[in-house]
């Protein structure tokens, strides 16, 4: 009874039922929000990354779970151990004489690893840095070099 009160009141001094600004300040904001996340899955989709990975330079920043590069290479690296020692009977590498050709045998199985990763992955395993964040290398022109060169043709 006081709250019809208060409204008849509110309603007589300012020509408008109490509370209906709010909601529909209420309603705008939410087709506001609505609005902001369709055109942030609009710009995943195109981009393929969303709009939040991006920081106050312009980076993006692109999220990866799970091994570091280090991690997978030492797993990879057990693994050959143990097909050496399945195919020769003994560890690689033990002999003192043959340290050159071990360090070269090493190399030339780290560099196999590193194209197995890029094929897995999609990147080189040294795209990544210290922190295991990958760096996404783009070659060729510039938006802005394309564009200058189209108006130089015009």
């Amino acid at each position: 009874e006081k709250l019809a009160e208060v409204k008849c009141l509110y309603h007589q001094k300012f020509g408008a039922d109490a509370g209906l600004e709010d909601d529909a300040h209420d309603s705008q904001l939410q087709g506001y929000e609505k609005s902001l996340q369709e055109l942030k899955v609009l710009f995943a989709q195109k981009y393929g990354y969303d709009v939040d990975d991006i920081d106050e330079d312009g980076a993006v920043w692109v999220k990866k779970a799970g091994y570091s590069a280090m991690e997978i290479l030492e797993e990879k690296l057990a693994e050959v151990k143990c097909l050496y020692h399945q195919k020769f009977g003994a560890d690689a590498g033990l002999e003192d004489d043959a340290h050159d050709s071990q360090l070269q045998g090493y190399e030339k199985s780290l560099q196999e690893l590193k194209v197995l990763f890029a094929q897995k992955y999609g990147y080189d395993v040294d795209d990544i840095d210290e922190d295991g964040a990958v760096w996404v290398k783009k070659a060729g022109y510039s938006a802005m070099e394309i564009l200058e060169e189209k108006l130089a043709e015009v």
